[in-house]
């Protein structure tokens, strides 16, 4: 293409009086100077004058000056098209298929259609000109989402669009996707699938197909094949499937939903995926491979575009095996430091043991099995304690709620011999730590759920603080009324580390999570229901406290302000954070 200058002149009004002449050319010169870079160029190659004189891009205009600029067009659109990551894969006249990489938008796709075509000076280039030293966009066909690397049609006309969207309509254009999914993907499951939704998401499913502009039986278009499958620390396994979608100008939504349907869902953070740790900000984990159409412009002939699968997306599968292997190779060390576990003498007689002398077959992670529960003991605060599918394993996060409880008790302690109740004890582990960190203390540990006090008990045991602690039923509604609880009493510190995960983030979290007990996990009203029932418990009777008495919360990330908001009636006494450095354990003095 012949190099093309184009020319503007603006006229300063008083508004940009006194700006300097750089910035003012961004501003009032962003249609043709593309991206800040061309502007500063220009002004160094003397190509913007001001009343005819070459000068500073530090100038500062005057009302009334006049600003020329000369643009050399060709040069313009390269520059844009290097900033962009998009690559011409196939044309014919009035029709392109680009490959887009991952963040880039649908105008830049429209727009880079043409460009390219220009640029390469192609004969098919029908369609794309020039209004006024501007590229005239295209029109995309199918769907162009930012975070995923597609191949997209892209039409001349508005014509053309249409004339396509018809062949897509009718199965007559194919696009082939690779992704990577939950678990471990069974062919058969897919083979086995007619495409049809449950009865109770018959009507939900025809609304979405109508909204997209998909036919109803849009699942039977949609074919899938099993490849590769690697393990994965946090959802066992992960599947490499290859896809066909047809008749769909929105094949990617389809096969999230489709694999999401299967009970496999896509890895990704948008509708109808689930979260990948370690690739949170990944968008979907898939990737378009191929496109086939009928030429619009050929008759007869068939278009066929096809592109490797991105290495991105082989290196998620790669480093998913390098962290199964890190995580395998650390419960191994976890069993093999806690020896055999059967025969230890420390347990009570009801809780029976079924894990001795573990061997490396034995650490289930393919299934997000915790080693915690293989080996059946945990390290917490430098102790060991015993675990069950009936607690959670304490993380070493919550060991800042015990070095909080212990700071308040050692700094404010007013009798000889502190007591502190832990709501919610599960295991024990943080009552039990306490009460090794701090001689001079007892506490009795709550827990609505018995196989869990019962384990608690057994830690107790383990630990030769049977005569400092007690495990005693009760719930968070009723602990204030509950007359066996307050003849315990009254006490200096109350430790709590109540389930904080809302419903909709359990949804959306990684299987390991699944093995231990929702119970003392998971929470309505957004994750704060089980500080609304203590609080109003409190309320009830405070007396449960010393007139000085404190009662510490382990809170999720980002919940301290509701938190606070809902003891905004007591005093807060202590904020302290976790080893990551997040906010993890607040105190409050009772009012």
């Amino acid at each position: 293409m012949d190099a093309m200058t184009l020319v503007r002149e603006r006229i300063v009004s008083a508004y940009y009086a006194g700006s300097k002449l750089r910035n003012y050319i961004v501003h009032e010169f962003r249609d043709v100077f593309m991206i800040r870079a061309d502007a500063i160029t220009a002004m160094r190659q003397k190509r913007v004058l001001v009343n005819g004189r070459s000068v500073l891009d530090s100038h500062q205009l005057a009302d009334g000056d006049r600003v020329r600029v000369e643009v050399n067009v060709a040069h313009a659109i390269q520059s844009r098209l290097h900033s962009l990551d998009v690559e011409l894969k196939y044309s014919e006249p009035g029709l392109a298929i680009l490959l887009k990489a991952p963040g880039v938008v649908w105008p830049d796709v429209e727009w880079a259609a043409p460009a390219l075509l220009m640029l390469a000076d192609l004969p098919g280039n029908h369609g794309a000109c020039l209004d006024d030293g501007r590229v005239v966009p295209w029109f995309s066909v199918n769907e162009v989402e930012k975070g995923v690397r597609s191949l997209v049609i892209v039409a001349a006309t508005e014509e053309r669009r249409d004339e396509v969207a018809r062949s897509i309509a009718s199965g007559l254009v194919r696009f082939g996707i690779y992704a990577l999914c939950h678990g471990n993907v069974p062919q058969s499951s897919i083979d086995g699938f007619d495409g049809n939704v449950d009865i109770p998401e018959t009507e939900v499913f025809e609304k979405w197909c109508l909204y997209n502009h998909l036919p109803v039986d849009i699942f039977s278009h949609v074919s899938v094949k099993v490849g590769s499958v690697v393990k994965s620390p946090s959802s066992g396994h992960i599947s490499a499937v290859r896809a066909l979608v047809s008749h769909a100008t929105s094949p990617n939504l389809v096969l999230r939903r489709f694999m999401f349907t299967l009970g496999y869902p896509i890895a990704g953070s948008q509708n109808y995926t689930r979260l990948l740790p370690n690739h949170k900000d990944k968008g979907a984990l898939l990737a378009y491979l191929s496109v086939e159409m009928p030429s619009l412009a050929y008759a007869g002939q068939q278009v066929s575009v096809a592109v490797d699968v991105p290495p991105k997306l082989l290196a998620v599968c790669e480093r998913e095996e390098r962290f199964y292997d890190k995580r395998l190779l650390r419960a191994q060390s976890e069993i093999n430091e806690l020896g055999p576990v059967g025969d230890s003498p420390c347990l009570g007689s009801d809780i029976s043991l079924s894990v001795s002398d573990t061997s490396m077959s034995d650490v289930t992670l393919a299934e997000d099995r915790p080693s915690a529960y293989v080996t059946g003991f945990k390290q917490f605060c430098g102790h060991r304690f015993r675990v069950t599918p009936d607690t959670l394993i304490p993380r070493p996060s919550t060991e800042t709620l015990v070095d909080a409880a212990a700071r308040v008790l050692t700094e404010t302690g007013t009798r000889s011999l502190s007591r502190v109740l832990d709501l919610g004890t599960g295991s024990g582990c943080i009552l039990l730590s306490l009460l090794l960190a701090i001689p001079d203390t007892c506490g009795i540990g709550v827990d609505i759920s018995e196989p869990a006090l019962a384990v608690a008990r057994s830690n107790s045991q383990l630990h030769g603080l049977e005569e400092r602690s007690a495990m005693l039923h009760g719930s968070f509604e009723g602990f204030t009324t509950d007359t066996i609880i307050l003849a315990e009493g009254p006490f200096d510190f109350i430790a709590c580390n109540p389930p904080y995960i809302s419903v909709g983030k359990a949804a959306r979290m990684h299987n390991t999570v699944g093995h231990e007990p929702s119970l003392a996990l998971v929470a309505d009203d957004g994750g704060y229901q089980a500080y609304r029932a203590i609080h109003a418990s409190l309320a009830t009777n405070p007396n449960v406290l010393t007139s000085e008495g404190c009662i510490g919360f382990e809170i999720g990330k980002d919940m301290e302000r509701g938190v606070r908001r809902i003891f905004e009636d007591w005093k807060e006494v202590g904020a302290f954070k976790d080893g990551q450095g997040f906010l993890r354990v607040i105190v409050f003095q009772r009012p």
